[in-house]
């Protein structure tokens, strides 16, 4: 159900026979608007300025503004691949703000505003305010994403990497979603400090440079993090490299200490008539023993020279 509140004495829900007069004729006031997509169509004030014909060639794969004749038109889409994700819809002019979604995001982050929002100002008030609303909590989530590489370092210096590429993968696409998404947010920014349609006030203009100057610190921390994900797949590749490594070893080991039963084998196989030790009572025993005492020649060798450190 469609909501509306004013804002020019703050940020208050109107009561069901002002938000009737708003839907019919947008009102003559500052008003904030929360609508369903069929409201939104369906509403005299959004026909008049053409929104329907914008929004069914429009639809929401990222965050972007556009300036058109009389009104800022923008869509937003959260990073979030979760049920939670929010997305909807923006129509921006001096006079009017209206969000056009399907969930109740956009009335819950109205529901936090207005408990601390006691500006009196206009559309480009209330809407700098908001946008600071939807990024009160990323540098939180970045945060998350940086204790989750940590484990991740952590498990594989520990010598556990079971499951450590799809661990990895994961973290790296959140990262470059949260990155793309900080990236578009800048470009709304700036479609919005041109004000072109004059929709912000000078103290607004602050606000949102501001806001800017956060967006670019958050994509800068997504930046860091898309290194330390780098460094931390380094990390992994490098204790492979060392468990190769310490096989290559074990086996080199091996075979340095069998080698030389393989030249008594060998020697001893050819199976020549004038070779003494074929004939003699002994040959048999004396050719294990000389095995015996190469192979315990060889482990002390090892030792000696540490190789089994």
């Amino acid at each position: 159900m469609a909501s509306y509140y004013d804002i020019e004495n703050g940020l208050i829900e109107l009561t069901m026979e002002k938000q009737d007069k708003q839907g019919d004729a947008g009102g003559k006031a500052a008003v904030l608007a929360v609508l369903c997509g069929k409201e939104a169509m369906e509403n005299v004030f959004l026909q008049s300025l053409g929104y329907p014909s914008v929004a069914v060639s429009s639809r929401i794969h990222f965050c972007k503004a556009e300036v058109h004749l009389r009104f800022l038109y923008g869509t937003y889409l959260s990073p979030v691949l979760e049920k939670q994700r929010t997305q909807f819809t923006f129509v921006l002019d001096p006079d009017h703000l209206y969000l056009i979604e399907e969930g109740e995001t956009a009335k819950n982050i109205l529901c936090r505003l207005k408990k601390t929002f006691q500006k009196k100002g206009g559309t480009g008030t209330v809407w700098v305010g908001f946008m600071e609303c939807l990024l009160k909590d990323d540098l939180e989530k970045l945060s998350g994403l940086e204790v989750r590489l940590t484990h991740l370092e952590d498990e594989v210096l520990s010598g556990n990497i079971s499951r450590f590429d799809q661990k990895l993968i994961r973290c790296r696409k959140e990262i470059l979603r949260y990155s793309h998404y900080y990236l578009q947010l800048q470009d709304v920014t700036d479609v919005l400090q041109k004000n072109d349609l004059k929709i912000f006030s000078r103290e607004d203009l602050a606000g949102i440079r501001l806001l800017r100057e956060k967006i670019g610190r958050l994509h800068q921390e997504a930046g860091m993090l898309r290194e330390y994900s780098t460094q931390v797949r380094e990390v992994y590749q490098a204790q492979i490299e060392i468990r190769q490594n310490k096989i290559m070893k074990s086996l080199t080991i091996v075979t340095a200490i069998f080698l030389p039963l393989t030249l008594i084998a060998g020697w001893y196989g050819m199976n020549f008539t004038y070779m003494p030790e074929l004939q003699w009572e002994y040959g048999y025993p004396a050719v294990v023993g000389l095995s015996v005492v190469t192979v315990l020649s060889s482990l002390a060798l090892c030792h000696k020279k540490h190789f089994f450190h």
